[in-house]
């Protein structure tokens, strides 16, 4: 029973370890994060965010929300960039 309960954390751990290395581009598929997919995927993100971002009133939930999400995708520029150059 004891084993069986530290496999599960093992395999959850391993799960999430693997998560946090990948990205799922606009197309669907899984890309490692230091991949150049996954740098044009991140920037095309943000491009439409900031787009959409852009079209909406000031102070509102909907613009919060963008700022948000571009405040994300930008930290995960930054970390496929490393990579890229």
């Amino acid at each position: 029973m004891m084993a069986s309960r530290n496999f599960k954390k093992f395999v959850a751990l391993v799960l999430e370890s693997s998560a946090a290395n990948e990205h799922r581009t606009l197309s669907g598929k899984m890309v490692p994060v230091e991949s150049e997919a996954c740098f044009h995927d991140v920037v095309a993100r943000i491009e439409d965010a900031t787009a959409t971002r852009d079209q909406c009133c000031l102070r509102t939930d909907e613009r919060e929300h963008y700022n948000g999400l571009l405040k994300i995708l930008r930290r995960k520029l930054r970390r496929a960039k490393k990579f890229v150059d």
